[in-house]
C-alpha cells in the first residue's frame, strides 16, 4: 500500500530538484544550491522506495535479496552527505575548497565502505526479515547499519549547529520561520536515524533485521518529509502571501476611485489609455493606468476651474489632522463637481475670466503614486457622496 505523504513529498522533492538544476544550467547556480538540489534528489528518491511497492518490485525483479534496503540507505546517506556540503559552502562560500573536497570524499567513502559490507553480509530474505549468513555475516551488517547511522548522524549535527547559526541572525520573520523549520526537519531526522541503532543490536545478537521500516521509523519519516515540505515552501508562500496583500490594497483602491473616473470619463471620453479593463490579476498595473487617467482628466478640467483658490492637497493642512483632510478633500471634490458641470454646460467654450488663477493638480508630481493614490481615493469617496451630476454633452 503506498504511504500517501511519503509519496506526495517524494514527487514535490524530485520535480522541484529536476527543475532546479535545469533552470540553474541556465541562469547560473552557486554550489550550495546545487548540493540543495543533489539532496532534494537523493532524499526524494528514498522516500519513493519507501513508499510503496516499488522497494519490493526491485528485490524481486533483481533476484538480490535487500537491495532497495541498501539503495534507501544510500540515498539516505547521500541526502545527509549534500546537506552537510550545501551548510559548508554556504558557511565559507568560495575561500575552503579543501573541507569541501574532504566532505565529498566522506560522502564517496561512506558509500563504497557500506556497500562492501552488505556484501560481505550476504543477506537474504527469511519471512521478510534480512538474514545475515556465513561467519562473519552477523558482523558484517551490523557494521553495515553503524556505518549507515553513525554517517548520517555525523552530517546532520553539522547541519544544525549552522542552522541554529543562521536562525540567530536571519533579519526577516519568513525567513526565520523557513530556518526553524528546517531544524527541526534535521532534529527529527536525527531521532530517525537514531531509532535505527537497533538494527546493530539486533544484526549482532541475530544476524537479523526488519526489511522494512518498523511503524515509529515511518511516523518519524512522515514527520521529517512534512518539516521539510514546510520549511522549503516557507519563503514561496510568504512571497505569494504579500502579492496577494499587495493585489488585495491595488484592487481596493482601484474600486474606490471608481466615483472620480467615471465622473470624468463621462465629460472626457478621451482619457481613457485603452478600450475595457485590464485582466483581472493586474490589479496595480490597472490601478496606476487609472490614476494617470484620473491625473490627465483633472488637467483638461483645469480649463473649467476658474475663480477659485488652487485646491488643498492632503499635506497642505495644517491642523485638524485626518479631520482637516477629509475636509480638503471634500472641498475638492466640490470644485471638481462644480467644474464638471461647467464643462457640460460650455462643452467646447471654456469659461473666460480676467486673469484666473488657474488649479494646480491635485498633488504635485513628486509626490508618489501611492500619496496621490491615497487623496485621490478620499477625493472619490467625497464625491461618491455627492448629488449625482446633471448629464449633458461630453467636452473637451
Amino acid at each position: 500500500m503506498t504511504d500517501p505523504v511519503l509519496a506526495c513529498a517524494a514527487v514535490f522533492l524530485l520535480g522541484l530538484s529536476t527543475y532546479r538544476f535545469f533552470a540553474g544550467r541556465h541562469r547560473g547556480t552557486t554550489p550550495a544550491l546545487r548540493y540543495t538540489c543533489c539532496f532534494a534528489w537523493c532524499f526524494g528518491a528514498s522516500l519513493a522506495l519507501m513508499a510503496g511497492r516499488t522497494g519490493a518490485d526491485i528485490d524481486h525483479g533483481t533476484g538480490l535479496a535487500g537491495l532497495s534496503w541498501m539503495l534507501t540507505d544510500h540515498l539516505k546517506m547521500g541526502s545527509a552527505g549534500f546537506l552537510a556540503l550545501a551548510a559548508v559552502s554556504l558557511r565559507r562560500p568560495a575561500a575552503d575548497a579543501r573541507a569541501l573536497r574532504r566532505r565529498q570524499a566522506g560522502v564517496a567513502l561512506a558509500v563504497l565502505v557500506a556497500t562492501v559490507l552488505f556484501l560481505l553480509a550476504r543477506i537474504t530474505e527469511v519471512d521478510g526479515q534480512l538474514v545475515a549468513t556465513g561467519g562473519a555475516g552477523p558482523a558484517a551488517l551490523a557494521g553495515y547499519d553503524l556505518v549507515s547511522v553513525g554517517y548520517v548522524v555525523g552530517c546532520l549535527v553539522t547541519l544544525l549547529r549552522q542552522t541554529l547559526s543562521w536562525t540567530r541572525q536571519a533579519d526577516t520573520a519568513a525567513l526565520r520561520t523557513a530556518l526553524v523549520l528546517i531544524t527541526l526537519t534535521a532534529a527529527v531526522g536525527l531521532l530517525w536515524t537514531a531509532w535505527g541503532l537497533d538494527d546493530v543490536l539486533g544484526a549482532l545478537r541475530s544476524g537479523r533485521q526488519q526489511s522494512t521500516e518498523d511503524p515509529v521509523s515511518l511516523a518519524l519519516g512522515r514527520l521529517c518529509a512534512v518539516l521539510l515540505l514546510a520549511g522549503a515552501t516557507t519563503l514561496l508562500w510568504a512571497r505569494a502571501g504579500r502579492a496577494a496583500r499587495r493585489w488585495r490594497a491595488a484592487y481596493r483602491s482601484y474600486r474606490s476611485l471608481g466615483p472620480l473616473w467615471r465622473a470624468l470619463h463621462a465629460v472626457f471620453p478621451q482619457i481613457a489609455l485603452a478600450a475595457g479593463p485590464l485582466p483581472f490579476a493586474d490589479a496595480e498595473l490597472a490601478l496606476y493606468r487609472r490614476v494617470i487617467e484620473i491625473r490627465d482628466g483633472l488637467l483638461i478640467l483645469r480649463r473649467y476651474r476658474t475663480g477659485e483658490t488652487p485646491p488643498a492637497g492632503p499635506e497642505q493642512p495644517r491642523g485638524g489632522g485626518a479631520r482637516a483632510t477629509d475636509a480638503a478633500a471634500r472641498a475638492e471634490a466640490a470644485r471638481i463637481a462644480a467644474a464638471l458641470v461647467r464643462a457640460r454646460a460650455q462643452a467646447d467654450t471654456p469659461a473666460e475670466a480676467a486673469d484666473p488663477p488657474q488649479a494646480e493638480p491635485s498633488l504635485p508630481p513628486s509626490a508618489g503614486i501611492e500619496a496621490e493614490t491615497r487623496w485621490l481615493t478620499q477625493v472619490a469617496q467625497a464625491l461618491r457622496t455627492m448629488p449625482p451630476l446633471p448629464v449633458g454633452r461630453t467636452a473637451g
